[in-house]
């Protein structure tokens, strides 16, 4: 079964999912956004037609399509794709606050369509590895958990990342979205979370540097750090647990470390070097084709939402 793929908003990550729609043998046969110019520019590079708003593309007899409007767009077009019956891969993070993922979850529940929120970092085959480490027990219980995601990124005082009226929030919503999805995946469930973050940035409205602390229902806690000011870039998870730690760098993709209690020197797991779209993309054309169960679902979006709120709601005030 070969899928017609449509794409709501044309900006810089619109290109991951095209290559990932490609490689899995689907079709980029549709594309939207409120820029004309940048539905254009995407529409040369794949062929595919331009139309002027969500509701025609809907209309054009595609199978899937992939959101990539900023956050404050995700909720509208999630819920009239899905209204449509019309699969959805939805960027991250997957709504602008809580209470608009909870209606989105409404959506989902009402539609014979799938919903996916785009979180390919569970994807990337270094962390589907890791899982299994930690489900095999390798390493022992999850206790301590550490991840890093941030890198010079000055220029998102520009963009519409530091507008919360569009984003709905800064880096711990942009970056760590992706961050509470790993611990959840690769830890457990969160039960308590808290936060600490800070606007360095002068004409922007939300925070540029963060930390989450996070602990699971099985005890583990962790900490997750994103920042759009650091001068250096930093990218990796650190589990420890009962028996040993294990670690992934990802700026050495092809190698997953870890080291058990008696071991001296690290072992290593060759892993294949991806950036996530592509198995993302294919996980979820094998569930629309009824292959496997969607793993990857609106709760898990809602729940980083949940998460990250609650954090702002505590702390938002203090930036």
């Amino acid at each position: 079964m070969s899928f017609k793929a449509g794409i709501i908003g044309c900006g810089g990550i619109s290109r991951c999912h095209v290559d990932g729609y490609k490689a899995n043998g689907a079709d980029v046969v549709a594309v939207t956004d409120v820029s004309a110019e940048a539905a254009e520019m995407l529409a040369k590079e794949t062929g595919a037609a331009v139309y002027p708003d969500v509701k025609a593309l809907l209309g054009s007899g595609v199978d899937v399509v992939s959101i990539c409007t900023p956050p404050v767009a995700h909720e509208e077009a999630a819920v009239a794709a899905l209204a449509a019956g019309v699969h959805v891969l939805c960027e991250k993070p997957m709504a602008f606050d809580a209470a608009a993922a909870r209606r989105m979850t409404q959506a989902v529940a009402s539609s014979s369509a799938l919903f996916m929120p785009a979180f390919r970092h569970r994807f990337l085959p270094a962390n589907v590895a890791f899982r299994k480490l930690i489900v095999d027990g390798t390493i022992g219980d999850p206790v301590l958990f550490t991840n890093m995601f941030f890198g010079p990124a000055f220029a998102m005082e520009g963009k519409w990342f530091t507008k919360k009226a569009i984003a709905g929030g800064g880096c711990l919503l942009d970056t760590n979205s992706h961050s509470v999805d790993l611990f959840r995946f690769l830890v457990g469930e969160i039960v308590e979370q808290a936060g600490a973050m800070h606007r360095h940035f002068k004409t922007t409205d939300v925070e540029d540097a963060g930390i989450l602390t996070v602990k699971a229902q099985n005890g583990a806690v962790g900490s997750m750090y994103s920042a759009f000011v650091a001068g250096a870039g930093v990218a990796y998870i650190d589990i420890v647990g009962t028996k040993g730690r294990a670690l992934y760098d990802y700026f050495t993709p092809e190698v997953l470390k870890y080291r058990l209690t008696e071991d001296k020197d690290w072992r290593e797991i060759a892993v294949k070097s991806s950036i996530g779209f592509d198995e993302q993309i294919a996980h979820f054309f094998g569930a629309i084709r009824g292959e496997h169960p969607l793993t990857c679902t609106v709760h898990d979006g809602a729940r980083v939402m949940e998460v990250i709120g609650a954090v702002y709601d505590g702390q938002q005030a203090k930036v």
